[in-house]
C-alpha cells in the first residue's frame, strides 16, 4: 500500500513537472516565460529556448553562451520580438505574432527543462457597431446587429440598455436584438463582444435614431414639396398676369399703326 501511494505522488510531482503555463494571448501582446524561481545556478554556461509549433517543427528561439558571451537569435520569426536574461533565464515575447503559438521548452547547460510552456495566440475582438434594420408600422420594432469586421465567430455577445437592464438574444452568441420602441428618445443600446483575451463595446444607437429620424425626413419632404409647389403656381400665375397687362398696354400701339399704314397706301387720310 505504501509503495503504491509512493508511486502515485511520484507520477503526480512529475505530471506537474511537465504540464507547465498554459497561457492564451492577443496578436501584439507581450508575454514573459520563467523557468525557475529567482536566479539560475552561477555554474550555467548555456541558456537555449526552444519552440515546437502545431505541425511539431521545433526550432530555436534564442540561445545564450557564456564563453562567447553571446545571444544569438537564429530564426527570423522571432527577430525582434525575443530576448533574454540571462541571470533567471526568463524569455519575454513582444509584439506576439499568431506564428508564436506553440509550446516553448528551455535547455540549460544543454540539458532539457522538464517545465514546458504553451502560448496560443489569436486575433482580438475589435470594436463592434450597431447595424439597424426598422419597420415602422402600427407597432415600429428595429432588429439590430452588433458586428466588428473580422467577425470572429467565437465572441460572446453582451447587449445592454441605457437603463442599466441587460438583455439577451436567443443565446450568448446571438449578434441579433429586435427593439421596440419605448417613448423616450433618450433610451439607447449598445453591444460588448466578449473574445477569449479582450472585450470591446460599441457606441450607443439612441432610440430617437432608430424610430423618429424616418417619420420626421416624410414630414419634411411632404411639407418641402408643398411649399414648392405653391411658390411654383404663384410664379406662373404671376408670369400670366404680367404676359396679360403687356398685351393691353400694346393694343392701342397696334391699332395706330396699322391705321397709319393704310392711309399711307391710299393717299386719302389728310
Amino acid at each position: 500500500m505504501f509503495f503504491r501511494c509512493s508511486h502515485i505522488l511520484w507520477i503526480l510531482i512529475l505530471c506537474e513537472a511537465v504540464s507547465g503555463d498554459n497561457v492564451m494571448k492577443a496578436v501584439n501582446n507581450d508575454i514573459a516565460f520563467t523557468p525557475v524561481s529567482g536566479s539560475v545556478s552561477p555554474r550555467t554556461t548555456s541558456i537555449t529556448w526552444k519552440h515546437r509549433d502545431n505541425a511539431g517543427v521545433v526550432v530555436k528561439v534564442i540561445e545564450w553562451d557564456r564563453e562567447e558571451d553571446s545571444t544569438e537569435i537564429p530564426n527570423p520569426k522571432f527577430r525582434s520580438h525575443a530576448s533574454l536574461d540571462k541571470h533567471t533565464g526568463e524569455l519575454t515575447l513582444r509584439n506576439l505574432q499568431l506564428t508564436h503559438t506553440g509550446v516553448y521548452t528551455i535547455d540549460i547547460n544543454s540539458k532539457e527543462q522538464r517545465k514546458q510552456f504553451s502560448l496560443t495566440v489569436i486575433e482580438p475582438v475589435h470594436k463592434p457597431y450597431i447595424r439597424k434594420e426598422c419597420v415602422l408600422g402600427d407597432i415600429p420594432v428595429c432588429s439590430l446587429s452588433c458586428g466588428d469586421d473580422d467577425g470572429a465567430s467565437e465572441s460572446t455577445v453582451v447587449w445592454k440598455f441605457s437603463a442599466g437592464e441587460t438583455l439577451y438574444g436567443r443565446d450568448r452568441y446571438t449578434r441579433t436584438l429586435t427593439v421596440t420602441k419605448t417613448g423616450n428618445p433618450e433610451h439607447s443600446y449598445i453591444c460588448t463582444l466578449k473574445g477569449a483575451v479582450n472585450e470591446e463595446t460599441s457606441d450607443p444607437v439612441y432610440e430617437r435614431d432608430l424610430f423618429d429620424d424616418s417619420n420626421t425626413v416624410l414630414v419634411i419632404a411632404i411639407v418641402v414639396s408643398v411649399i414648392a409647389g405653391v411658390v411654383f403656381l404663384i410664379l406662373i400665375i404671376r408670369c400670366l398676369r404680367r404676359h396679360t397687362r403687356i398685351q393691353t398696354q400694346n393694343q392701342p400701339l397696334l391699332q395706330l399703326s396699322s391705321l397709319s399704314s393704310l392711309c399711307s397706301r391710299s393717299g386719302s387720310c389728310s
